[in-house]
């Protein structure tokens, strides 16, 4: 059973590395990485994050539970105490990587209006809204499976 929560938890860890390394690879301007870390705090993306993942544990510790006939309570502790708290620790990591990302993929231009746009009552009307968006889609993604 452990052997099978670490290698989920190393395969895990492994894509966090990867993508670190291939975010690294690529030059990324400094002013646009600037831009989208603040894009990521103003639309409070490690908020967010932690809302996602707070959606995905109950399905994900479902299927390792699943997986490990017999040893369902270790199954479910393993995720409580270790799994869950490490994913919720790695989230800066995961919003800088997504500020990277952003910074690739947008133009300093294009990163600034998003900037401005999120300043603007409808920007700030999505950045309140996001949360219960999310909820809504998890609930209706619960339904649809």
């Amino acid at each position: 059973m452990q052997r099978s929560m670490l290698r989920v938890v190393a395969a895990f860890a492994l894509t966090i590395v990867l993508g670190a390394s291939l975010a690294k690879a690529q030059e990324i301007d400094p002013q646009a990485l600037e831009l989208s870390r603040k894009i990521a705090a103003l639309t409070n993306a490690q908020a967010t994050g932690d809302q996602v993942l707070s959606l995905i544990m109950p399905q994900l510790t479902e299927l390792v539970v699943r997986a490990n006939p017999g040893k369902e309570a270790d199954a479910r502790t393993i995720m409580d105490q270790k799994v869950a708290p490490a994913m919720r620790e790695m989230l800066p990591e995961m919003v800088e990587m997504t500020a990277q990302i952003y910074a690739r993929h947008f133009t300093v231009g294009e990163l600034t209006q998003l900037t401005e746009f999120y300043g603007t009552p409808l920007g700030q009307k999505l950045i309140q809204t996001q949360p219960a968006l999310i909820a809504e889609a998890g609930q209706a993604g619960q339904q649809w499976a």
